[in-house]
């Protein structure tokens, strides 16, 4: 019997400068599933963490979303706020669904 191999499915994407691996075959898994259809059929766009978490993991999340704070602060370095309070670094829900929309355009049910 001929050996085969599976298709590589460990893709590196990046964002903003930020690179990370996706194993894009644990987007054909029924609770990454369950999870696409609260985000694509019922808005649920809060449903992106539980499934960053689940394709990447708790660790590598946290250096991503560190990542993503650093970087507004460095965007709004110079914010002053109207009530004299200084601006707390986030990370914005738009880089939420964009990050999502980086690793679902780079899933391939065919791989």
């Amino acid at each position: 019997m001929a050996e085969t191999t599976a298709p590589d499915t460990i893709k590196t994407l990046e964002l903003d400068g930020y690179q990370f691996e996706v194993d894009t075959d644990l987007l054909d898994d029924v609770d990454a599933f369950a999870l696409i259809n609260k985000i694509e059929n019922q808005n649920q766009i809060t449903a992106v963490v539980p499934l960053m978490l689940f394709l990447v993991g708790q660790e590598e999340w946290n250096k991503m979303r560190q990542h993503f704070i650093d970087l507004d602060a460095e965007e709004n370095k110079d914010r002053k706020l109207s009530n004299g309070k200084a601006y707390k670094p986030r990370m914005r829900t738009k880089k939420l669904g964009e990050i999502y929309q980086t690793i679902i355009k780079n899933f391939d049910p065919k791989d």
